[in-house]
Protein backbone atom coordinates (compact mmCIF):
# COMPACT_ATOMS: atom_id res chain seq x y z
CA UNK A 1 0.00 0.00 0.00
CA UNK A 2 2.59 2.58 0.69
CA UNK A 3 4.50 1.70 -2.33
CA UNK A 4 1.44 2.87 -4.49
CA UNK A 5 0.56 5.28 -2.56
CA UNK A 6 4.31 6.48 -3.21
CA UNK A 7 4.28 6.51 -6.99
CA UNK A 8 0.37 7.56 -7.07
CA UNK A 9 1.79 11.12 -5.31
CA UNK A 10 5.43 11.09 -7.23
CA UNK A 11 2.67 10.95 -10.83
CA UNK A 12 0.26 13.71 -9.50
CA UNK A 13 3.71 15.55 -8.43
CA UNK A 14 4.54 15.60 -12.17
CA UNK A 15 3.09 18.66 -12.87
CA UNK A 16 5.79 20.44 -12.10
CA UNK A 17 7.81 17.76 -13.44
CA UNK A 18 6.20 18.56 -16.60
CA UNK A 19 7.76 22.32 -16.63
CA UNK A 20 9.18 22.53 -20.26
CA UNK A 21 12.93 21.76 -20.27
CA UNK A 22 14.49 25.62 -22.04
CA UNK A 23 17.95 24.98 -22.62
CA UNK A 24 20.51 27.67 -21.36
CA UNK A 25 21.05 28.73 -25.01
CA UNK A 26 17.47 28.99 -25.73
CA UNK A 27 16.47 30.72 -22.04
CA UNK A 28 19.69 33.36 -23.13
CA UNK A 29 20.51 33.22 -27.00
CA UNK A 30 23.65 33.07 -28.83
CA UNK A 31 26.08 31.90 -25.70
CA UNK A 32 29.04 30.18 -26.79
CA UNK A 33 30.66 27.29 -24.59
CA UNK A 34 34.61 27.89 -24.22
CA UNK A 35 35.23 25.10 -21.00
CA UNK A 36 33.92 23.43 -18.20
CA UNK A 37 33.66 23.63 -14.29
CA UNK A 38 32.99 21.31 -11.61
CA UNK A 39 29.64 21.44 -10.89
CA UNK A 40 28.44 23.08 -14.08
CA UNK A 41 30.04 25.17 -17.49
CA UNK A 42 31.28 28.39 -18.36
CA UNK A 43 30.03 30.19 -21.05
CA UNK A 44 30.91 33.89 -22.78
CA UNK A 45 29.08 35.37 -25.37
CA UNK A 46 27.20 39.15 -26.36
CA UNK A 47 25.71 40.90 -23.16
CA UNK A 48 22.23 38.82 -23.75
CA UNK A 49 20.59 39.19 -20.10
CA UNK A 50 18.34 41.70 -20.63
CA UNK A 51 15.61 41.02 -17.78
CA UNK A 52 16.61 40.94 -14.37
CA UNK A 53 14.18 40.36 -11.16
CA UNK A 54 15.39 41.29 -7.82
CA UNK A 55 14.70 39.58 -4.47
CA UNK A 56 15.67 41.30 -1.51
CA UNK A 57 16.41 40.30 2.57
CA UNK A 58 14.56 44.28 2.83
CA UNK A 59 15.24 43.43 7.11
CA UNK A 60 18.50 44.67 6.24
CA UNK A 61 19.44 48.47 5.64
CA UNK A 62 22.82 47.46 3.76
CA UNK A 63 20.66 44.62 1.61
CA UNK A 64 18.07 47.31 1.29
CA UNK A 65 20.91 49.50 0.40
CA UNK A 66 22.48 47.49 -2.47
CA UNK A 67 19.46 46.96 -4.19
CA UNK A 68 18.91 50.68 -5.02
CA UNK A 69 22.37 50.86 -6.05
CA UNK A 70 22.15 47.85 -8.63
CA UNK A 71 18.53 48.45 -9.69
CA UNK A 72 19.92 51.96 -10.63
CA UNK A 73 23.73 50.91 -12.15
CA UNK A 74 21.63 48.13 -14.43
CA UNK A 75 18.20 50.75 -15.19
CA UNK A 76 21.44 52.80 -16.88
CA UNK A 77 22.84 49.59 -18.96
CA UNK A 78 19.35 49.26 -20.69
CA UNK A 79 18.18 46.53 -18.44
CA UNK A 80 14.68 45.64 -17.49
CA UNK A 81 14.79 45.43 -13.60
CA UNK A 82 11.67 43.70 -11.73
CA UNK A 83 11.82 44.66 -7.78
CA UNK A 84 8.88 43.08 -5.34
CA UNK A 85 6.11 46.20 -4.33
CA UNK A 86 7.58 46.21 -1.00
CA UNK A 87 11.43 46.57 -1.94
CA UNK A 88 10.70 49.27 -4.27
CA UNK A 89 9.05 50.74 -1.61
CA UNK A 90 11.97 50.00 1.25
CA UNK A 91 14.78 51.07 -1.34
CA UNK A 92 12.75 54.20 -3.01
CA UNK A 93 12.81 52.45 -6.77
CA UNK A 94 10.87 54.64 -8.93
CA UNK A 95 8.68 52.93 -11.38
CA UNK A 96 10.61 54.25 -13.96
CA UNK A 97 13.65 52.41 -13.04
CA UNK A 98 11.82 48.91 -12.54
CA UNK A 99 8.21 47.10 -13.21
CA UNK A 100 6.78 46.48 -9.76
CA UNK A 101 4.85 43.16 -8.80
CA UNK A 102 4.21 41.35 -6.05
CA UNK A 103 7.20 38.94 -4.84
CA UNK A 104 5.72 35.58 -5.81
CA UNK A 105 5.61 37.20 -9.55
CA UNK A 106 8.91 38.91 -9.43
CA UNK A 107 10.65 35.90 -11.42
CA UNK A 108 8.48 35.34 -14.24
CA UNK A 109 9.75 36.12 -17.63
CA UNK A 110 13.39 36.61 -15.98
CA UNK A 111 16.35 35.69 -17.59
CA UNK A 112 17.82 35.94 -14.26
CA UNK A 113 16.59 36.81 -10.24
CA UNK A 114 19.58 38.54 -7.97
CA UNK A 115 18.98 38.21 -4.51
CA UNK A 116 20.48 40.19 -2.05
CA UNK A 117 20.71 38.88 1.67
CA UNK A 118 21.85 36.25 2.98
CA UNK A 119 20.73 32.03 2.34
CA UNK A 120 17.36 32.55 4.01
CA UNK A 121 16.60 35.22 1.53
CA UNK A 122 18.03 32.71 -1.57
CA UNK A 123 16.03 30.00 -0.37
CA UNK A 124 12.71 31.99 0.15
CA UNK A 125 13.86 33.50 -3.98
CA UNK A 126 14.12 29.49 -4.99
CA UNK A 127 10.46 28.91 -3.61
CA UNK A 128 9.59 32.15 -5.17
CA UNK A 129 11.16 30.80 -8.74
CA UNK A 130 9.30 27.85 -7.69
CA UNK A 131 8.84 25.68 -11.48
CA UNK A 132 10.36 28.57 -13.41
CA UNK A 133 13.26 28.01 -15.03
CA UNK A 134 15.29 30.69 -13.84
CA UNK A 135 18.51 31.12 -12.67
CA UNK A 136 19.73 32.57 -9.48
CA UNK A 137 22.52 34.84 -8.45
CA UNK A 138 23.66 35.38 -4.88
CA UNK A 139 25.00 38.37 -3.40
CA UNK A 140 25.64 37.79 0.15
CA UNK A 141 24.41 40.48 2.92
CA UNK A 142 24.43 37.32 5.22
CA UNK A 143 27.07 35.89 7.59
CA UNK A 144 27.89 32.05 6.22
CA UNK A 145 26.42 32.72 3.15
CA UNK A 146 26.81 29.43 1.16
CA UNK A 147 24.49 30.27 -1.03
CA UNK A 148 24.83 33.73 -1.51
CA UNK A 149 28.39 33.66 -1.62
CA UNK A 150 29.71 36.81 -3.75
CA UNK A 151 30.70 39.61 -1.69
CA UNK A 152 28.95 42.62 -1.66
CA UNK A 153 31.53 44.65 -2.95
CA UNK A 154 31.77 42.10 -5.70
CA UNK A 155 28.37 42.39 -6.84
CA UNK A 156 28.82 45.34 -9.69
CA UNK A 157 32.23 43.27 -11.00
CA UNK A 158 30.16 40.01 -11.18
CA UNK A 159 27.22 41.69 -12.56
CA UNK A 160 29.94 43.30 -15.67
CA UNK A 161 30.99 39.59 -16.00
CA UNK A 162 27.45 38.29 -15.84
CA UNK A 163 26.19 40.78 -18.57
CA UNK A 164 29.01 39.95 -20.98
CA UNK A 165 28.17 36.21 -20.69
CA UNK A 166 30.73 34.90 -18.55
CA UNK A 167 29.72 33.13 -15.74
CA UNK A 168 29.37 29.56 -14.85
CA UNK A 169 25.93 27.81 -14.62
CA UNK A 170 25.62 24.93 -11.76
CA UNK A 171 22.79 22.89 -11.60
CA UNK A 172 21.42 21.60 -8.33
CA UNK A 173 19.50 18.82 -7.08
CA UNK A 174 15.57 19.27 -5.23
CA UNK A 175 13.66 17.13 -3.53
CA UNK A 176 10.10 16.47 -3.62
CA UNK A 177 8.65 15.83 -0.20
CA UNK A 178 5.34 14.28 0.01
CA UNK A 179 2.65 13.45 3.56
CA UNK A 180 0.21 10.59 3.08
CA UNK A 181 -2.64 10.41 6.25
CA UNK A 182 -4.74 7.99 5.81
CA UNK A 183 -4.71 6.80 1.99
CA UNK A 184 -4.81 10.95 1.60
CA UNK A 185 -2.07 13.74 0.52
CA UNK A 186 -1.60 15.73 2.80
CA UNK A 187 1.91 17.85 1.72
CA UNK A 188 3.14 18.13 -1.44
CA UNK A 189 6.24 20.68 -1.07
CA UNK A 190 9.76 20.68 -2.88
CA UNK A 191 12.75 21.64 -0.61
CA UNK A 192 16.14 23.34 -1.90
CA UNK A 193 18.75 22.69 1.23
CA UNK A 194 16.32 20.04 3.87
CA UNK A 195 13.41 18.32 5.11
CA UNK A 196 13.75 18.39 9.25
CA UNK A 197 11.53 15.80 11.18
CA UNK A 198 11.84 16.96 14.77
CA UNK A 199 10.03 16.99 17.94
CA UNK A 200 7.72 20.35 19.06
CA UNK A 201 7.09 22.13 22.43
CA UNK A 202 7.99 18.50 24.92
CA UNK A 203 11.71 18.20 24.96
CA UNK A 204 11.31 13.47 24.51
CA UNK A 205 12.47 11.74 21.28
CA UNK A 206 10.57 10.65 18.75
CA UNK A 207 10.62 7.18 16.84
CA UNK A 208 10.52 6.52 13.23
CA UNK A 209 10.82 3.84 10.71
CA UNK A 210 12.84 4.50 7.55
CA UNK A 211 12.96 2.66 4.70
CA UNK A 212 15.00 3.26 1.38
CA UNK A 213 13.04 1.73 -1.87
CA UNK A 214 10.81 -0.20 -0.16
CA UNK A 215 13.48 -1.95 1.78
CA UNK A 216 13.56 -1.81 5.58
CA UNK A 217 16.99 0.25 7.20
CA UNK A 218 16.01 1.11 10.75
CA UNK A 219 13.73 2.02 13.69
CA UNK A 220 15.36 5.28 15.29
CA UNK A 221 14.46 7.31 18.47
CA UNK A 222 15.43 10.36 18.21
CA UNK A 223 15.61 14.26 18.13
CA UNK A 224 14.17 13.75 15.27
CA UNK A 225 15.63 13.28 11.83
CA UNK A 226 17.36 15.62 8.73
CA UNK A 227 17.16 14.58 5.06
CA UNK A 228 19.38 16.57 3.05
CA UNK A 229 20.49 17.50 -0.77
CA UNK A 230 24.36 18.09 -0.96
CA UNK A 231 23.49 21.70 -0.90
CA UNK A 232 22.04 21.55 2.63
CA UNK A 233 24.40 19.32 3.77
CA UNK A 234 26.22 22.39 4.89
CA UNK A 235 23.15 23.72 6.78
CA UNK A 236 21.06 22.23 10.02
CA UNK A 237 22.72 18.30 8.21
CA UNK A 238 26.50 19.88 8.96
CA UNK A 239 25.81 21.15 12.60
CA UNK A 240 24.06 17.98 13.37
CA UNK A 241 27.16 15.87 12.63
CA UNK A 242 26.90 15.26 8.97
CA UNK A 243 29.44 15.31 6.49
CA UNK A 244 29.54 18.00 3.65
CA UNK A 245 29.00 16.34 0.13
CA UNK A 246 30.17 18.63 -3.20
CA UNK A 247 26.66 19.88 -5.12
CA UNK A 248 27.60 17.91 -7.91
CA UNK A 249 26.82 14.65 -6.40
CA UNK A 250 23.53 12.21 -6.81
CA UNK A 251 23.06 11.89 -3.54
CA UNK A 252 20.74 12.26 -0.39
CA UNK A 253 21.65 12.82 2.84
CA UNK A 254 20.14 11.14 6.14
CA UNK A 255 21.28 12.83 9.82
CA UNK A 256 19.73 11.13 12.84
CA UNK A 257 19.22 14.27 15.42
CA UNK A 258 20.46 13.11 18.76
CA UNK A 259 20.29 9.65 18.42
CA UNK A 260 19.42 7.38 21.41
CA UNK A 261 21.68 4.89 19.66
CA UNK A 262 24.79 5.81 19.17
CA UNK A 263 25.84 3.45 16.52
CA UNK A 264 23.06 5.26 13.94
CA UNK A 265 25.03 7.40 12.33
CA UNK A 266 24.77 9.31 9.17
CA UNK A 267 24.14 7.77 6.16
CA UNK A 268 24.52 9.06 2.21
CA UNK A 269 22.08 6.80 -0.22
CA UNK A 270 22.15 7.40 -4.15
CA UNK A 271 20.04 10.33 -5.61
CA UNK A 272 17.36 7.67 -7.14
CA UNK A 273 16.79 6.62 -3.75
CA UNK A 274 12.66 6.09 -2.56
CA UNK A 275 12.56 6.81 0.80
CA UNK A 276 10.12 6.78 3.08
CA UNK A 277 9.54 7.49 6.97
CA UNK A 278 6.81 5.92 9.05
CA UNK A 279 6.10 7.56 12.29
CA UNK A 280 5.05 5.29 15.42
CA UNK A 281 1.62 5.01 16.71
CA UNK A 282 2.25 6.69 19.96
CA UNK A 283 3.80 9.77 19.15
CA UNK A 284 2.49 13.42 19.51
CA UNK A 285 4.20 16.88 19.29
CA UNK A 286 5.87 16.25 16.59
CA UNK A 287 6.59 18.74 12.82
CA UNK A 288 7.91 18.56 9.42
CA UNK A 289 9.67 21.99 9.02
CA UNK A 290 10.92 22.24 5.34
CA UNK A 291 14.33 24.56 4.08
CA UNK A 292 13.68 26.26 7.77
CA UNK A 293 10.82 28.16 6.62
CA UNK A 294 7.29 26.15 6.69
CA UNK A 295 6.45 23.87 9.44
CA UNK A 296 3.94 21.00 9.13
CA UNK A 297 2.18 19.21 12.26
CA UNK A 298 2.36 15.32 11.99
CA UNK A 299 0.03 12.98 13.47
CA UNK A 300 0.36 9.00 14.50
CA UNK A 301 0.86 7.01 11.42
CA UNK A 302 1.47 9.79 9.13
CA UNK A 303 3.85 8.71 6.21
CA UNK A 304 6.53 10.66 4.82
CA UNK A 305 8.09 9.79 1.40
CA UNK A 306 11.30 11.85 -0.27
CA UNK A 307 12.77 11.80 -3.65
CA UNK A 308 14.90 13.70 -5.76
CA UNK A 309 12.80 16.06 -7.89
CA UNK A 310 13.05 15.79 -11.71
CA UNK A 311 13.27 19.48 -11.74
CA UNK A 312 16.42 21.58 -11.05
CA UNK A 313 17.96 24.88 -9.46
CA UNK A 314 20.37 26.47 -11.28
CA UNK A 315 22.60 28.69 -9.56
CA UNK A 316 24.99 31.89 -11.83
CA UNK A 317 28.47 31.81 -10.24
CA UNK A 318 31.41 33.66 -11.35
CA UNK A 319 33.83 32.16 -13.59
CA UNK A 320 36.81 32.31 -10.84
CA UNK A 321 34.21 30.36 -8.50
CA UNK A 322 35.60 27.80 -5.96
CA UNK A 323 33.21 25.85 -4.20
CA UNK A 324 36.62 24.85 -1.81
CA UNK A 325 37.66 28.34 -1.71
CA UNK A 326 34.24 28.85 -0.18
CA UNK A 327 34.01 25.95 2.17
CA UNK A 328 37.61 27.56 3.24
CA UNK A 329 36.86 31.07 3.71
CA UNK A 330 33.23 30.09 5.65
CA UNK A 331 34.55 27.33 7.80
CA UNK A 332 37.52 28.92 8.40
CA UNK A 333 39.86 25.96 7.56
CA UNK A 334 43.83 26.13 7.80
CA UNK A 335 43.53 29.05 10.66
CA UNK A 336 45.77 28.38 13.54
CA UNK A 337 45.64 30.03 17.26
CA UNK A 338 47.89 32.84 17.04
CA UNK A 339 47.80 33.92 13.24
CA UNK A 340 46.82 37.90 13.33
CA UNK A 341 42.69 37.20 13.05
CA UNK A 342 42.95 35.30 16.30
CA UNK A 343 44.95 38.78 17.88
CA UNK A 344 42.60 40.87 16.54
CA UNK A 345 39.62 38.60 18.18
Amino acid sequence: MAKNLYYAFFTKYGKCRKTRKTKLSRLIPNLTLHGHGVGGSSFSGAPLVQHIGMITKRSDPSAVAATGQLAHWLFRRGIQVTVSCETAKAAEIPATIAAIRNQEDVPEKQDLVVVIGGDGTFIAAARAVGCRDVPLLGINMGRLGFLTDIRDADMLTTLEEVLAGRFRVESRMLLAISVVRNKQEVLCQQVLNDMVLHKGELARMIEFDVTIDDQFVFTSRADGLIVSTPTGSTAYALSAGGPIIHPSLDAILLVPICPHTLSNRPIAVPGQGNIGITLARDGRDRLLTLDGQDCFPLECNDQIFIRRAQQRLRLLQAPNHSYYEVLRNKLRWGEQVGTALDANN
